[in-house]
């Protein structure tokens, strides 16, 4: 009884949110369109509005199962890896994770430009210009790749720099190095995924990454516990089924494109020496700034999680269940974003504003209401979830579960800023976002994540309202960025 009261509490409060941007929804469409406000155009802008967030969501619903599908890997992994008797692995696993998508989202922001532009390109009838994204995201793939790899290499043989527990740097380090090799076929797959994307053909980049993490599960099962005859590796045989699974995703997703006959149209022939340094620059100029937001957000969550190693096992245990969760929820959220970046970048190639506007309002409120929907289950079904990383260990439960309340303003805070990261970026606009997140999670998250855990009596619980007001802080200056974008004197086609 009390489960229901709470879901149509919060129900009530999500319904009170979407009526408090109603008006602000009214005044910019009365702008646009020069209309009056009455009865009849309100009921029109909510069916109207109401009727985007449904395309939205069609859009972005199975670019969201690919991206949780993704993420699950990892989760996966924690999974598995905490059923084993010790806590040091499960860390283990958390901080070298953190890591690999430390240096990873760098090789994800810079292809998840593609699907803007290959939107862009379609919607203004250069199909051909679409097929030459994808060619030169496959070449960076593998240069790119190949580049964050050693540098995962590297910094695995370095791993005492971040002044883990003993435990956690004997574990860590081969488990990082075999992960690190996964990233080349990642970037491969995220090249062509993004291109499909961009095309508005995001079902089988889904079913692929359904597969792959299929792959990884049994493979976990295999490796970590030694099953049909194989010697138990533990975490580092978590790290193996990881990389097995991204080179089949890699393989089924190349197959598929270039054997599908609705991409014909948009590949240039292959064996023409076709010159795409055109499209490579476009790709990095918008992808390395991309990039870098996603590494000064993800470097927040590594600096967080190496300070929670500092105080306990047990704390950076909750903390890894923690993040995991957070991880999945952004997903949903990075599902929105693609999807509006798609729009919006579709809009602009035709020059409508109104139609950019629209998407780019449209993004935010679905992501409002999922990131609510979230809150919800996790208010709810919160210590179910965590039982299922640890169920040998009160500690880690009752850290992680103490947590959970400050998810309902984190989920919110979250969501926004990756949707106003993607519509911006449907407008080619990365450079001030770049520096908006700079000064968000470096000058406002990391300094009061820090002085809540150690200069107050909250410790993990500090650590994570910090992160929650640097993410509050970048959703505000992003969405005002795009509403100083899409002025009528400043937006340019």
């Amino acid at each position: 009884m009390v489960y229901i009261q709470c879901f149509f509490y919060f129900v009530e409060k999500s319904l009170d949110i979407l009526f408090v941007f109603l008006p602000t929804i009214i005044q910019i469409e009365r702008r646009i369109n020069r209309i009056m406000i009455s009865p009849k155009s309100v009921r029109f802008y909510i069916q109207l509005y109401w009727g985007e967030i449904l395309k939205m969501l069609r859009l972005s619903f199975p670019i969201i199962v690919a991206q949780i599908s993704s993420v699950l890997m990892g989760v996966v992994d924690s999974i598995m890896v905490g059923k084993l008797d010790a806590d040091a692995p499960l860390a283990a696993a958390g901080v070298a994770n953190i890591v690999f998508i430390l240096v990873a989202c760098i090789g994800i922001g810079v292809f998840a430009t593609i699907s803007p532009l290959v939107a862009k390109a379609r919607s203004s009838g250069r199909e051909q210009e679409c097929g030459l994204y994808l060619y030169s995201g496959l070449k960076l793939s593998l240069s790119l790749g190949f580049i964050l790899m050693l540098i995962l290499v590297f910094i695995s043989y370095n791993f005492h720099w971040f002044g883990q527990k003993p435990e956690v740097n004997s574990l860590a380090p081969s488990y990082l190095r075999v992960i690190a090799f996964s990233i080349i076929p990642m970037t491969f797959f995220l090249a062509v995924k993004h291109f499909s994307d961009g095309l508005g053909v995001t079902i089988p980049a889904m079913v692929i990454t359904v597969v792959g993490l299929l792959i990884n599960v049994v493979f976990n099962w295999v490796l970590i516990y030694g099953k049909l005859g194989f010697a138990a590796m533990g975490l580092y045989g978590s790290g193996l089924a990881t990389l097995i699974a991204r080179v089949v995703m890699a393989c089924l997703m190349i197959v598929y494109v270039l054997e599908s006959k609705f991409f014909q149209a948009y590949l240039p022939n292959i064996l023409e020496n076709h010159s795409t340094r055109s499209q490579a620059k476009q790709i990095l100029q918008l992808g390395i700034p991309s990039g870098m937001q996603y590494f000064f957000e993800t470097g927040v969550f590594v600096f967080c999680t190496i300070s929670t190693g500092w105080l306990a096992v047990e704390a950076l245990a909750a903390h890894t269940i923690i993040l995991n969760i957070a991880t999945i929820t952004y997903m949903v959220a990075a599902g929105v974003s693609f999807a509006g970046a798609i729009s919006v970048g579709s809009a602009f190639g035709i020059g409508s504003r109104t139609r950019i506007i629209r998407a780019g309002i449209a993004s935010i409120l679905l992501v409002g209401l999922l990131m609510l929907f979230a809150s919800i289950f996790l208010q709810v079904f919160g210590q179910d979830v965590i039982s299922m990383y640890k169920n040998n260990s009160p500690a880690v439960t009752q850290i992680a579960t103490a947590l959970l309340f400050i998810f309902i303003f984190y989920l919110l805070a979250d969501g926004i800023q990756a949707v106003g990261v993607g519509i911006l970026r449907g407008l080619s606009d990365v450079n001030i976002p770049t520096i908006i997140t700079l000064l968000a999670y470096w000058a406002v998250g990391i300094p009061a994540s820090y002085f809540l855990s150690k200069k107050t009596d909250l410790g993990v619980q500090g650590i994570w309202i910090g992160l929650t007001l640097g993410l509050a802080t970048s959703a505000v200056l992003l969405t005002l960025r795009f509403v100083f974008l899409t002025r009528k004197e400043k937006l340019k086609f």
